[in-house]
């Protein structure tokens, strides 16, 4: 708080001239665009002087030392906030976007394991979700809800009932197809018109991946079998591996 209370307005300009204004970007454009759109760009965007800056990136992950936590934050409260999360590769790795699918098995979308067992099935919470949180350098698995009080470490177990049961069997084959299929309408519906279209270019332009990534990743999630899925959950579902967060 006291380096929050110490921030002055000269601070935060000099931070955005320094990190923001004056730094290498790329600029990305759509929709209904006047044909003069680059002499724009140049006019408000490319007088800018930018910094240079040094190409070789150094960074280094330092995991926590412990992997369950269990925060107290409200003596009366009647709910806790939980939250798994393990570290994952990033877009780059072959696995990648196999384990999208296998993500949308366990806790993707509205039909998936962790909603029928843990919020259909048991009540213990309004909704539940996995994803994988993607970012340059480092990309997580992450479980998230929020459930009651008195049962967040029985909602826990129940996470890690669903990954040991992708682990042990198989996902069927008319699981996998329903998923594939939300899976690929998902992706219709993420292309509907020009910015959901750029969306797309700036995740494979800013993560460096080839131009054909995304068809080879529809290719992918059509073609991943079972047996792949299953294989994926033993490396990545150790429970071992995952942390754990409980607030209250």
């Amino acid at each position: 708080m006291e380096g929050y209370d110490a921030l002055e307005r000269s601070d935060l300009l000099a931070f955005y001239e320094e990190r923001y204004r004056r730094r290498p970007f790329t600029i990305f454009i759509a929709g209904k665009l006047p044909s003069d759109i680059i002499d724009q760009l140049n006019k408000t965007l490319g007088q800018d002087k930018i910094l240079p800056v040094s190409t070789e990136t150094s960074y280094t992950l330092n995991p926590a030392a412990t992997h369950k936590y269990r925060i107290m934050n409200d003596e009366s409260g009647v709910q806790g906030s939980i939250r798994l999360e393990r570290p994952f590769p990033n877009k780059h790795h072959p696995d990648y976007t196999k384990a999208t699918v296998l993500n949308c098995v366990l806790g993707g979308f509205f039909g998936s394991r962790l909603m029928s067992n843990i919020r259909e099935d048991k009540g213990y919470t309004y909704g539940i979700h996995s994803y994988i949180q993607n970012h340059v350098h480092e990309t997580a698995w992450v479980i998230s809800t929020e459930a009651g009080r008195d049962v967040c470490e029985a909602t826990i177990e129940e996470v890690y009932k669903e990954m040991r049961r992708l682990r042990e069997e198989p996902v069927g084959a008319e699981e996998l197809l329903l998923v594939k299929n939300f899976m690929l309408g998902s992706t219709l519906g993420d292309l509907d018109g020009p910015f959901h279209i750029i969306g797309k270019w700036k995740s494979i332009v800013l993560n460096n991946l080839p131009p054909d990534y995304f068809d080879r990743s529809i290719a992918t999630i059509k073609s991943v079998s079972a047996e792949e899925l299953q294989e994926l959950a033993n490396r990545y579902f150790a429970t071992g591996d995952f942390y754990e967060l409980v607030v209250i």
